[in-house]
């Protein structure tokens, strides 16, 4: 899936990019020569949806055939904390160390308040966002709803499954098409009632329309019937934002639309065909979860060494930018592999 890579690839860079520029020390430093770069980055570049929408794809392609029980659906629940959730804590221990380092070297409100033993319990279950904590590491929040998301999606497929052998009728029909109907309507009610307000970004459903075009494009791939429903799709995503804009539907929109013609012309399977794009897009969960200690390790050292004229910030930018992309393949080989292994002989259900 070449032009998946690419895709991730991508967004892991933009929203490396963003919180780069996002957090001084260096940012700050640097904003005499960066000044309207950083900008564009500080708001343009936040690109999670991104991995909503491959999510979603990659989910309804390796899921959606696959037949559910009860102790699938739980095997999978735990292969997924494995492969999401073992990185995760990693990077957050990584980050840790790395603010505790930084204490007094760079501000409070990029580092955070010394950790808690109940804060880092919370971040064990992806729980600190109801339980009121602050994320020990930036981007932890993406993991949470990513984790929620294939939380939903398993238990979509279950009731599928499930519903047809309770009621004894055929798993056919209505029961077949049970996750597109349901995706719909909370879809509908996530888009025109909850989207719109960000009191909702700690919960899984302000965020699923972007993950459900992942699922849609994959249902208009399989046939030219299932093909309406993903034009239909793209055009609630535009009803939607005419009727209260937002930035991230509209890339949602793109990405999703691009996804479909690529994989529909057979072209995401052959295009871009470059060896540094493929290798990027494959440690770019660990890209994400590793750039913000380097980023802090960076600053403090510049810091520390009082080096912060714009040409010297500019430089310490680059430098936490070439180390993270360096770190993120460590960890991507020492860590994010290790746990995607974990329990793959057990059962079908990837993710």
């Amino acid at each position: 899936m070449l032009f998946l890579d690419a895709l991730r690839a991508f967004a892991s860079v933009m929203i490396l990019l963003h919180h780069f520029a996002l957090y001084p020390p260096l940012s700050e430093h640097a904003e005499p020569m960066l000044g309207s770069i950083l900008d564009g980055f500080r708001n343009h570049a936040r690109f999670t949806q991104v991995f909503f929408v491959i999510g979603g794809y990659v989910m309804a392609y390796t899921m959606s055939t696959q037949t559910w029980r009860l102790p699938a659906a739980g095997l999978y629940m735990v292969r997924r904390y494995c492969r999401l959730g073992i990185p995760y804590l990693a990077s957050i221990l990584l980050a840790m160390v790395a603010c505790e380092f930084a204490r007094g070297w760079v501000p409070v409100d990029v580092i955070g308040t010394p950790p808690t033993l109940p804060q880092f319990v919370a971040h064990l279950f992806f729980l600190q966002e109801f339980f009121g904590y602050e994320h020990l590491s930036t981007g932890l929040w993406f993991v949470c709803i990513n984790f929620q998301m294939g939380l939903v999606y398993v238990i979509m497929l279950y009731l599928r499954d499930a519903l047809p052998r309770w009621f004894r009728s055929p798993a056919s029909g209505a029961w077949a098409n049970l996750p597109m109907f349901a995706g719909w309507g909370i879809s509908v009610f996530s888009l025109f009632f909850l989207n719109p307000n960000t009191d909702w970004d700690s919960w899984a459903i302000y965020f699923f329309p972007y993950f459900f075009m992942g699922i849609v494009v994959h249902d208009g791939l399989r046939n030219k019937s299932s093909e309406v429903g993903f034009w239909s799709y793209l055009a609630l995503l535009v009803i939607a934002m005419i009727f209260g804009w937002r930035l991230r539907l509209a890339s949602t929109a793109i990405i999703g639309l691009l996804l479909f013609v690529t994989e529909k012309s057979g072209l995401g399977g052959r295009w871009p065909k470059s060896r540094l794009i493929a290798r990027m897009g494959r440690v770019s969960y660990s890209l994400f979860l590793v750039h913000f200690p380097v980023l802090i390790l960076v600053s403090t050292v510049w810091e520390k060494l009082g080096w912060n004229s714009p040409t010297q910030a500019v430089a310490g930018l680059l430098t936490a930018f070439f180390a993270s992309v360096a770190a993120s393949f460590v960890f991507y080989r020492l860590i994010e592999l290790p746990s995607a292994s974990l329990l793959r002989s057990q059962g079908s259900g990837r993710s």
